[in-house]
């Protein structure tokens, strides 16, 4: 096969960037030229797996990051300000911007939030220039009615899992609730000549699935196709990219110094939420007189946890999650779907502590597993984190579970089925 030069435009936090950096990696050892159009946040990690980096937003770096996070996970005004804010104002700028990237493009890969790709998609693979792909990261964002979405509100999610009539209503009412939310990439479509969205509908739900080829990068264990997914949607298993891990001499001597320890960590972007998450974890560790490991994300957070640790409990900014993971005993973590694979596939039980967007969903399918429990964020407290990490601890069910899983999720390989299915398009055409 000839080489070919595959777009991958992506937005959103290092859990939206890992698995196109592990499919870009396939694709160029494979002979192919890979670009990652993203946020310039990113250049460094994507230079450092590789492959070619692409400035795709207009969008200047928060000043405040615990600020900018803050209102990103607000509890209700957060998904509007992601999408809205975020994304979709960004979408005449990431639109010029990717015009020139993708002039030489054989495929172009976009995701849900990449509003001025899914428009370059559209027009230049309806032209034959181009074959689009699409991808989502979390089956939360197929909006299915078979099998709804878990919302994090009891009695929402147990209404909604009664019967297919309920999802349905469940879609009609999300895209009710989120429609002037992408109202600018409308306006700007109608600016272009195009329908105000595509024949797929709007570019948040339906409009953003390619025709040509939907990349779902999550595990089967986590959900199967259904019905109304749309059409030509590929499982391929979660693609794990081997982030390079800085040795942390402290970080290992405490790791090797005693029993396996409890792992706090809520990713890359929910960790600046506040430190709340942090001081509580602390202090559940601390009633449990367990050893644990607190990923505080950045030195503002350490610095606000304000409070003196025990040499029982570590604190450090980050570590590999695919390294420090499988030396826990039980991981406490956000649900999101790169660092729920990746506590998947350590083995371990797990407290899913979900704080928005698809991570209450996933949180419920880990808890469908039988690998873990969840506590939602705005009931997280040491006293009720303490107790349901005594009954993982206890409890042998739970490691039993997690380590069948974890033999399932090994045997995966995303990265390579997805690099696969590109290039038997690449064939086709």
């Amino acid at each position: 096969m000839r080489s070919a030069h595959i777009v991958i435009a992506t937005v959103g936090s290092l859990g939206d960037l890992f698995p196109f950096l592990a499919i870009g990696q396939v694709l160029l050892a494979r002979g192919h030229r890979v670009t990652v159009a993203t946020h310039a946040v990113h250049r460094v990690a994507v230079e450092q797996a590789g492959l070619a980096f692409a400035d795709a937003s207009g969008m200047a770096e928060p000043e405040d990051r615990v600020a900018f996070t803050a209102r990103a996970f607000h509890p209700w005004r957060g998904p509007r300000f992601v999408v809205h804010d975020f994304a979709a104002l960004d979408v005449r700028s990431s639109y010029e911007k990717l015009q020139a990237v993708c002039a030489d493009a054989d495929v172009l890969i976009t995701t849900t939030l990449a509003f001025g790709a899914q428009v370059i998609g559209e027009q230049r693979s309806a032209a034959g220039a181009l074959h689009w792909w699409s991808a989502i990261l979390a089956p939360a964002g197929f909006l299915s009615a078979s099998d709804p979405p878990a919302t994090g509100v009891a009695l929402v999610d147990l209404f909604t899992r009664g019967s297919s009539r309920r999802g349905r209503w469940m879609q009609w009412t999300a895209k009710r609730i989120t429609h002037g939310w992408t109202a600018p990439v409308r306006a700007f479509r109608r600016e272009l000549g195009l329908s105000a969205v595509s024949p797929l509908g709007d570019p948040f739900h339906r409009g953003q699935h390619s025709p040509h080829g939907v990349l779902a990068l999550f595990s089967p264990l986590l959900a199967q196709a259904q019905a109304d997914w749309p059409a030509n949607v590929h499982i391929t298993g979660f693609a794990r990219y081997a982030q390079p891990a800085a040795h942390d001499p402290a970080l290992a001597a405490f790791l090797d110094a005693g029993p396996p320890p409890l792992v706090f960590t809520l990713g890359s972007a929910a960790v600046h939420a506040g430190a709340d998450f942090l001081r509580e974890s602390a202090k559940a560790a601390m009633q449990l007189k367990q050893r644990a490991v607190l990923l505080t994300g950045s030195p503002e957070m350490r610095a606000r946890l304000s409070m003196d640790l025990p040499s029982t409990i570590h604190a450090v900014d980050y570590a590999a999650h695919a390294t420090l993971f499988p030396r826990a005993s039980v991981i406490v973590h956000h649900g999101g779907i790169g660092t729920s694979s990746e506590a998947l596939r350590a083995g371990k039980p797990m407290l899913v502590v979900p704080h928005g967007f698809d991570q209450p969903d996933n949180a419920a399918r880990l808890q469908r597993l039988g690998v873990g429990q969840v506590l939602p964020a705005t009931r997280y407290r040491a006293d009720r984190a303490a107790n349901r990490l005594h009954d993982l601890l206890q409890r042998f069910e739970y490691k039993v579970r997690a380590e069948l899983c974890a033999a399932a999720l090994r045997n995966e390989n995303g990265a390579r089925n997805a690099a696969d299915l590109i290039e038997t398009a690449l064939m086709r055409r």
